[in-house]
């Protein structure tokens, strides 16, 4: 399989595929034009319109700016205007899916964020002796955020986190980088509680 044909599965598995708000935008500018045909060719016909007659709802556009209530109108606007930044938004957006792609691989390499943090934060917790539970860690589309919680009366330095995590996730050869973000919470007492 050639390398371009991996690439290009890799893109279709760590980006979100624009089709359901294509398909939406579509069926709505469908029906308007379906309805604006029917509607044109029943005034044609000689028919009544179904809601309104072909010129009186171009008269109706016209006077739009001067229509009553204004608040409705404005509201109108509004509600036009932000369906418009969001379809520009998902047009220009990255759509990225919560997945990353492991590179050096001779076979296209997939991997959900979720498995990512796991893994990260079971290596972690063995290297650093500390019980389950006590090292939690979240996966962005640039960064990874490492929280450690000692148990009380230990000490773990923020750097040590910081390298081993980065040490593990440079293992995984990820696209995009991840940087790496280290935390050490306060220790939690025998009942769970933050001292």
């Amino acid at each position: 399989m050639s390398q371009q044909v991996l690439s290009r599965g890799v893109r279709r598995e760590t980006h979100s595929p624009r089709t359901v708000a294509a398909v939406i935008v579509l069926v709505v500018l469908g029906a308007a034009a379906v309805f604006v045909g029917i509607e044109i060719v029943r005034w044609f016909a000689g028919l009544g319109p179904l809601l309104v007659a072909p010129g009186d709802g171009l008269r109706a556009l016209t006077e739009l700016p001067d229509a009553e209530p204004q608040g409705a109108v404005v509201a109108g606007g509004a509600v036009a205007a932000i369906a418009g930044l969001v379809l520009v938004g998902l047009a220009v957006g990255p759509g990225r899916r919560p997945r990353h792609a492991m590179s050096g691989h001779p076979i296209a390499v997939v991997c959900d964020n979720g498995v990512l943090a796991s893994a990260v934060a079971e290596q972690l917790r063995r290297a650093l002796d500390l019980a389950p539970g006590a090292v939690v860690v979240g996966v962005g589309s640039r960064s990874i955020d490492v929280t450690v919680r000692p148990a009380p009366g230990e000490t773990i330095e923020k750097d040590r986190v910081r390298d081993l995590a980065a040490e593990e996730v440079a293992r995984y050869d990820l696209s995009p980088g991840l940087k790496v973000h280290a935390r050490i919470a306060k220790p939690a007492d025998e009942e769970g509680r933050e001292r």
